[in-house]
C-alpha cells in the first residue's frame, strides 16, 4: 500500500484536495506532519488510512459552490478522537465510532489531538441506493456499535486497510460493492428501518446485489431472472429497489458500467480488446457500450483512465 507524506499543513490541504475534494486545512500549531495511505477498489469507491497531528478541515460553502463533488464520505475513528459537524449537527468520533458526511454541503471536521489515525470511505452517492434524505439526515451523527451492522461495517473497513495489495480489477470492484451494501445496511438501521440488524428485505437485497455482480457477464440478465433465482417475484424485486429510489435495470447498468471502468485500464496486461471488456461486462454491442460509457463517465472507453471524469 502507497504511503503519500506531508510535513506542513499546505502540503497536506493539497494532498486532501486530490483525494477528496477542494478543502481548506488549518492546524493550531507550528508543526504538521500526515500521511495518506489509499485503496481504490472502484472508479467511485475508495479507502484509505490517515494519520495526522491536530488538524481542522474545512468545506466552505464558497468551495462546494466551485466545486460539483457529490460523493459521500465516512470517517471511522481509529486512534484518538474527534467531531464531524454538518447540517448544524455535530458527531463526536471515538476509536470504533463514525460518522458520515456529503461534499456536496459544507461541513468541518475537528480533530484537536495528537495521534489522528482514522480511515476514511469515499463512495458514489448513487453506489448506495438510499435515497438523499435518508443520506443526509444520517449526517453529523455518532455511527457506533449501537447502530445495528455498524460493527461489521467497522470490522470490514479495518480488513481493507490490512491488505497489503488487493490485487484484481475484478476483486476491487466486487470489494467496492460489498463496502456500498453494508454502509447502505448501516444508514437503513439508523433510520429505523432493522432495528434488529439486517430486517429480511435488507438481507434479500444484499443478496440480489451480489447475484448481479456475479452475472454482469450475461447480457439477458433480468428481472425475471433475479426474481427466479431467490424464489420471490417479480414485483418484490421491483418493490426492493424502489424502497431506495432505484430500479433494478438502472443498478445493472450501473454495475455494468464500473465493472467496465475497473477492467479498461487493466487493458495493456490482460490484453483484451475494448470489445471484449464490454462483453466481460454484458454489453452485446459495442457501439452501445460506447455510447453508455461516454454518457456515464464523459468520455470514449478508448480514453478512459481512473480519475478522469
Amino acid at each position: 500500500m502507497a504511503v503519500i507524506s506531508a510535513a506542513d499543513i499546505g502540503t497536506w490541504q493539497q494532498i486532501a484536495g486530490r483525494h477528496f475534494v477542494p478543502l481548506r486545512c488549518t492546524t493550531p500549531g507550528s508543526t504538521f506532519t500526515a500521511t495518506l495511505s489509499p485503496v481504490t477498489l472502484a472508479p467511485d469507491v475508495s479507502v484509505c488510512r490517515i494519520g495526522s497531528g491536530p488538524v481542522r478541515v474545512e468545506r466552505t460553502d464558497r468551495l462546494t459552490r466551485r466545486d460539483d463533488g457529490d460523493d459521500v464520505l465516512l470517517s471511522l475513528q481509529l486512534g484518538s478522537s474527534g467531531t464531524v459537524s454538518q447540517h448544524g449537527r455535530t458527531a463526536r468520533i471515538a476509536p470504533g465510532a463514525a460518522a458520515l458526511y456529503e461534499t456536496n454541503r459544507p461541513y468541518v471536521l475537528d480533530h484537536p489531538h495528537h495521534g489522528q489515525d482514522l480511515a476514511v470511505l469515499r463512495i458514489g452517492r448513487r453506489r448506495l441506493g438510499v435515497r438523499d434524505r435518508l443520506i443526509a439526515d444520517a449526517c453529523g451523527r455518532t455511527l457506533d456499535r449501537r447502530v445495528p451492522g455498524m460493527a461489521a461495517f467497522a470490522g470490514y473497513l479495518r480488513g481493507l486497510l490490512s491488505e497489503d495489495a488487493v490485487s484484481g480489477a475484478g476483486t476491487r470492484q466486487e470489494l467496492g460493492g460489498t463496502a456500498a451494501d453494508l454502509l447502505s445496511m448501516v444508514l437503513r438501521s439508523f433510520a429505523g428501518l432493522g432495528h434488529a440488524g439486517w430486517d429480511s428485505d435488507q438481507v434479500l437485497l444484499a443478496a440480489v446485489h451480489s447475484y448481479i455482480r456475479e452475472h454482469l457477464a450475461d447480457p439477458g440478465l433480468s428481472v425475471e431472472d433475479l426474481a427466479r433465482a431467490h424464489h420471490v417475484s417479480v414485483r418484490k424485486i421491483h418493490a426492493l429497489f424502489s424502497a431506495g429510489g432505484q430500479t433494478p435495470a438502472a443498478f445493472v447498468r450501473t454495475q455494468r458500467l464500473q465493472r467496465a471502468a475497473a477492467l479498461l485500464p487493466a487493458r495493456a496486461a490482460t490484453g483484451q480488446s475494448i470489445a471484449a471488456v464490454a462483453a466481460a461486462c454484458g454489453f452485446g454491442d459495442p457501439a452501445t457500450f460506447n455510447r453508455a460509457f461516454t454518457r456515464e463517465f464523459g468520455c470514449a472507453p478508448s480514453r478512459w483512465e481512473p480519475g478522469t471524469n
